[in-house]
Order: C-alpha cells, then sequence, then structure tokens
C-alpha cells in the first residue's frame, strides 16, 4: 500500500510538471509577435534574443548615466530619429512612409516588456533577422557601425522617453520576465520554492536527506557551467540544463524518470519556452547583470582514440587521485567515497564512472571534457583546468568513457 502511495504521488508531480510544457503559450501577451507598433495600443515584441545575444545585458548603471544618456541622445538624433521621431514616438518622416511603422518608446507598457538583451540585439541586427525581416522592417543593423557602448547609450536615451527613471532591468519591470514567472510556477516551483531558494514542498523529497537538493537560483553556485570554476554559468547553459535535466538516483519521487533523473528533462518544451524561463530564473540573481565579461571554456577538437591515450588516461587518473573518490575500477566506490559532503554539508555519493548515463553534466567526450575543466561548484569535484594541459584532459576523457566498456577504448 505504502508503495503504491508513492508511486502515485510520483505521477502526481510529473504530471504537474508536464503540464507547464503545454499550457503555457509564450506568445500570448500584449505586444504584437511582429516586433513593430501594434495599430491600436503599440508595443514591442516578446520574444527571446537568441543564445548569441542572451548574456549581452546592459550594465545597470548605464540607463542613467548623464553623460551616457547625452552620447545616446547625439547618436539617436542622427541616426534613429527619422524613423522613430525626435519625440521617440515612432512618427519621424521617414517612418512614417513605411510599411511597418517603427515602434514608439513612449509606449511605457510595451518597452516594460523589453529585456535589455533583446532591445541590443534589435538595435545589432536591425530587420535582417526573424521574425522582423519576413514582416518587411526596414531597420538597418547597427552593430557594425555603432561600438557595443554607443549602442548601450543609445537604449539609455530611448528608455527616457518611458519616463521611467531607474534602470531597465528585471527588478524594475518585472512584466519583462512574466512569461517565464508563469512557467516556472507551473514546472518548477514543487522543486525550487515561490522564490527560487531551492526550498519547493517536493524538492526535498527527491533525495532525502542527502545531496543533491534543488539549486538555490538566487546564490551565485551552479554546478553546471561551461565557464570557469566559481563564475556563473551562460544562458546556453542553463538552457542546457533544463533541456537534458540531472540524472542521479534519488527518493520515491524519482521512479519511472527515464534515467533516473533528479530533475526531468524539459526537452519537449518549445525552446521558446525554455528561454523565458531561463531569463526568468536569471531575473532571480542580479549578479547575471553585474559580470564584466563572460569566458567560457574552450573545448578542443576531439582527438582519435588510442590505445595509448586511453594507457595515459589511467595514470592521469592515478596520479590526480580520482580513484580517492571514484574507486580503482570507477565505480564511486573509493575509500574516501563514504565521507564525502557538499557544500551544505550533506552526503553526496561520488559518481559511478561505469554508468556514464547517469552522468549528470553528459555523457558525450566533450560533456566530460567540460566536466573535467569546470568541475562541480559546491560539491567536492574540484576543477582540473589549471592541473591539465588540453591532450591531457582528453586522455584522462577516453580513459573514464573506457571504464564503461570493460577498460578497452
Amino acid at each position: 500500500m505504502r508503495r503504491m502511495m508513492l508511486r502515485w504521488g510520483a505521477a502526481v508531480v510529473m504530471a504537474a510538471l508536464a503540464l507547464g510544457v503545454w499550457v503555457v503559450d509564450p506568445t500570448v501577451t500584449r505586444a504584437d509577435p511582429n516586433g513593430e507598433k501594434h495599430e491600436d495600443e503599440g508595443g514591442h515584441a516578446h520574444v527571446p534574443a537568441p543564445l548569441e545575444y542572451a548574456d549581452r545585458h546592459v550594465p545597470p548603471s548605464v540607463w542613467t548615466d548623464p553623460k551616457m544618456i547625452a552620447r545616446g541622445k547625439e547618436i539617436y538624433t542622427t541616426t534613429c530619429a527619422v524613423c522613430h521621431g525626435d519625440a521617440g514616438d515612432g512618427k519621424g518622416p521617414a517612418g512614417l512612409a513605411l510599411p511597418l511603422k517603427p515602434s514608439s518608446f513612449r509606449d511605457r507598457a510595451g518597452v516594460a516588456e523589453m529585456r535589455d538583451n533583446y532591445w541590443f540585439w534589435r538595435i545589432s541586427e536591425g530587420g535582417q533577422v526573424e521574425p522582423f525581416k519576413s514582416k518587411g522592417s526596414a531597420m538597418p543593423p547597427w552593430k557594425g557601425t555603432l561600438s557595443v557602448e554607443d549602442r548601450w547609450a543609445v537604449m539609455a536615451y530611448q528608455h527616457t522617453f518611458t519616463g521611467h527613471q531607474g534602470p531597465h532591468v528585471p527588478w524594475e519591470h518585472p512584466e519583462s520576465v512574466a512569461m517565464g514567472h508563469d512557467i516556472y510556477r507551473m514546472s518548477c516551483v514543487g522543486c525550487h520554492g515561490a522564490q527560487g531558494k531551492g526550498d519547493g514542498s517536493v524538492g526535498a523529497t527527491l533525495s532525502p536527506r542527502r545531496a543533491p537538493q534543488p539549486r538555490d537560483l538566487t546564490s551565485s553556485l551552479f554546478k553546471f557551467r561551461s565557464t570557469p570554476s566559481g563564475q556563473l554559468p551562460t544562458t546556453g547553459d542553463l538552457v542546457r540544463t533544463i533541456s537534458e535535466g540531472i540524472r542521479s538516483s534519488g527518493g520515491p519521487f524519482t521512479i519511472g524518470l527515464s534515467g533516473y533523473r533528479i530533475m526531468p528533462s524539459f526537452r519537449h518544451m518549445p525552446e521558446e519556452q525554455r528561454l523565458e524561463l531561463v531569463e526568468y530564473v536569471k531575473s532571480l540573481n542580479k549578479a547575471f547583470w553585474e559580470r564584466a565579461e563572460i569566458r567560457t571554456v574552450e573545448i578542443p577538437p576531439r582527438p582519435r582514440v588510442t590505445p595509448e591515450r586511453v594507457a595515459r588516461g589511467k595514470q592521469l587518473y592515478a596520479d590526480a587521485e580520482c580513484l580517492t573518490c571514484h574507486g580503482d575500477r570507477g565505480r564511486g566506490d573509493g575509500k574516501s567515497a563514504p565521507e564525502l559532503k557538499d557544500n551544505q554539508q550533506l552526503p553526496i555519493q561520488a559518481t559511478d564512472l561505469t554508468r556514464p548515463r547517469r552522468f549528470k553534466n553528459g555523457r558525450r567526450p566533450e560533456d566530460v571534457y567540460r566536466t573535467l575543466m569546470t568541475g562541480f561548484a559546491g560539491t567536492p569535484m574540484p576543477s582540473y583546468a589549471d592541473a591539465l594541459e588540453p591532450e591531457q584532459a582528453w586522455d584522462l576523457v577516453f580513459y573514464v568513457l573506457s571504464l564503461s566498456q570493460g577498460g578497452t577504448p
């Protein structure tokens, strides 16, 4: 009877998670999806910026910097006003003649829906990208003409037309991440909690009294990254985690999750919804707007696997003391394994390297390489970026993957 109740509970949780995949329509917004002014009430497209622009956030201080605003006004007057108008109302002399009318920056509600990375993308690429190109947008791209700071300055000046006195950030404009917030409430709040602190009512039952626990999304500690140790993940990293889920054995509520995922995969959720969700998750942590630059760990082309490489990797496995946690045969039974704890002092299990399907950060050779070079923040798994040369890292990758094949390359 108890087992049946647990399985029923798991089914209810998974049904609730699945609900978020299809119930939210990210195109339902007051803004016109063609990206330009709405005939009746104005507005801007509410579409996620593509990944190559998703991390291009404007430093919050730019929006209220008088020098940047003055610089932006000068550029706007000579390059933008002809279409968008001197008053920012979208009624410039050239704009009036266009079939697709320019946006009005006086539409406070429409501008509030725009995120800064979307705005930067729009100015950079103009009407040369979808969904704007097929709608006949005549806006030219400015990425080859204006520097990054010039584009920031123009945005800061355009922002003044709304009358908003603070920075253009999600904690000032929650409507800019409202769609992602809705998806989060339907799909994530049970584990990560209403405020994203990892304290949801379901989370503790997934892996009772041990790691892993749901991530506190308001902290700067993220395990699965392509960025160096101690840094925040990229938007792409967060999308990958949401898409792939996290594989790990857990409590009774993980029964039936394909591949023993402690966090389900949302790869069947439309990509636009996943991007909206990630933008909301980022809004929980202001540090995403405060970092000056983003560096990622470069993954060089994968070399050919040879017996010699596997043999060198085996020696590195011993020299780097991987066997202390993972064991001689990689089964997660090293002499230190029973004492391992995470940063919250919760017991944590060393990964069984003979079962790559359960690798939390992916099982492709490139995934294993990335894990070696970034480590898992908040766990005993360190980064080897300063200890291994790329060729050595590949040797170790090939040995680790050989453990699931009886020790052969």
